[in-house]
């Protein structure tokens, strides 16, 4: 499986390039302001909602936010405001000078997973975002590191609001996948291939497992039950299951 393409920066400001992307009209839209510095990063956002009742809100004058894209489920890219010209989304207060805003629809749930789609648009955005300003694709958690941070990362001057975005849930955990199908996409290499086999230490339950890796208990149950080898059934044929584990079978 190839990479996704590579996007691109127009004269006007557009992100260009093989995605599903659309402009926010008027272009920008009507809160931020031409105030960037030198820029840090991305920050992830979640919408608690869905993409039409965001491009509404920051079209909102008395609203007054905005960021510079957002990404639906089935991955369209709506961008609000020009990359390249130094204009500032209002997305997350002290940040918004220095570090890009992406919002992602979540169906008004923020527990719910990014969808594929979305981590390819928001993958080809953080690398183009990257090679244009110049910072590094990684994973920030702090103000003071470049990469992909999340709006909760700054604490009050970020967020004075005290909400959790992109949070609670799997979505900052996501970042990873992102920052490796953005490193594969800078490279022109293929994405990595799956599913990719990983081992139990012991004492974990799908739950904690699946919050650790950024995803949840369903997603894992699907893409096990879909890899397992013959090995790997004469391994599981020989654990001691905990009273109450499910099972299935074809008759009553």
């Amino acid at each position: 499986m190839s990479a996704p393409g590579k996007l691109a920066v127009a004269g006007n400001g557009h992100v260009t390039g093989p995605a599903n992307l659309k402009y926010n009209s008027p272009f920008p839209c009507v809160n931020g302001a031409y105030e960037t510095a030198g820029m840090m990063g991305v920050v992830m956002h979640t919408m608690a909602g869905n993409l039409p009742g965001t491009i509404d809100v920051f079209n909102d004058r008395a609203k007054a936010a905005s960021a510079h894209f957002g990404i639906a489920q089935d991955g369209e890219i709506w961008q609000f405001g020009p990359i390249g010209k130094g204009w500032a989304a209002w997305h997350a207060v002290a940040a918004n000078r220095a570090w890009y805003g992406i919002e992602h629809a979540d169906d008004g749930n923020p527990r719910n997973p990014l969808t594929a789609a979305q981590i390819t648009a928001s993958a080809q955005l953080v690398e183009l975002l990257s090679r244009f300003a110049g910072f590094p694709l990684q994973v920030s958690n702090s103000p003071s590191v470049k990469g992909y941070g999340t709006h909760v990362m700054g604490g009050v001057a970020w967020n004075p609001d005290g909400h959790t975005c992109p949070g609670p849930g799997p979505r900052a955990g996501q970042r990873a996948a992102i920052i490796t199908l953005a490193k594969a996409i800078r490279g022109g290499t293929g994405a990595p291939k799956g599913p990719f086999r990983h081992t139990v230490p012991g004492g974990q339950s799908l739950t904690q497992i699946a919050k650790a890796r950024g995803t949840t208990a369903e997603h894992l149950a699907e893409v096990s039950a879909a890899a397992y080898t013959p090995q790997d059934i004469t391994v599981l044929g020989g654990l001691a299951l905990p009273a109450g584990t499910p099972y299935y079978t074809s008759n009553p």
